[in-house]
């Protein structure tokens, strides 16, 4: 028989979020065999299960709608499948949804173009909310923002303004929160705590880098300047 293909959505919260993303399709993969799903595999002398995510999450970011597709080698019960498969997943990772994709769906990677983050930083020294928001409108007045990055290659300097489409802050606390808006691709991305760091740096503001948290509150398919959600809107892919 054809293989059939699930998207699900998924939470990478709280313990999970210390699984790294090449672990994930792991967890996964030992779940759907112990919940008894079969599993389709590529060919070749290493075949392996076709399970696919939407853009990586950093160790240690939680995730509050997540995507994975798999192909499945079975007819199934869609609801009875995602009850014996979450029965095997760690805490942390709740299956939210799940559907039927067809063949002419592209893959997550390819359709999936932005993605929204909670930021919360704890604040060094007293900060008013009028300079928080000075500090904002300055970062995003600029055209240019330079953030180096270091990897075996060396020392590598990247504009990350152009990737940046939404800052929004508030005081709450002895916390700033900041909402974030991104464009993710092949092409890359900007992290968060990227634009934190440099808007801390560039603007002056008090804030202790050591202790953020960072939470994925969405990614999506971004077409016509609407967002919507890869579980509702397959016509991307076809």
């Amino acid at each position: 028989m054809r293989a059939l293909r699930v998207r699900i959505a998924y939470t990478k919260l709280e313990e999970a979020k210390y699984i790294a993303h090449l672990d994930l399709a792991k967890v996964f993969e030992r779940a759907l065999r112990r919940a008894g799903v079969r599993l389709a595999y590529s060919e070749g002398f290493n075949p392996h299960p076709k399970i696919s995510f939407g853009s990586a999450l950093a160790v240690g970011v939680e995730g509050v709608n997540e995507y994975v597709d798999i192909e499945l080698e079975q007819e199934i019960d869609l609801k009875e499948i995602l009850g014996r498969l979450q029965e095997q997943l760690p805490a942390g990772i709740r299956l939210k949804e799940g559907r039927l994709v067809t063949p002419a769906a592209k893959a997550l990677m390819a359709v999936l173009n932005a993605a929204s983050y909670e930021i919360a930083v704890s604040i060094g020294l007293p900060v008013s909310e009028e300079r928080l928001q000075e500090g904002i409108s300055a970062w995003l007045g600029r055209s240019h923002v330079a953030y180096a990055r270091y990897s075996k290659k060396g020392r590598v300097e990247k504009d990350i303004r152009p990737w940046v489409k939404v800052l929004k802050g508030k005081i709450q606390g002895d916390e700033a929160v900041f909402e974030l808006e991104v464009e993710v691709g092949n092409q890359g991305s900007v992290r968060p705590e990227e634009v934190i760091a440099s808007l801390c740096d560039l603007e002056n503001l008090p804030l202790d880098l050591d202790h953020l948290r960072i939470k994925r509150t969405g990614i999506y398919v971004n077409y016509e300047g609407q967002k919507f959600s890869p579980m509702d809107h397959e016509a991307f892919g076809k």
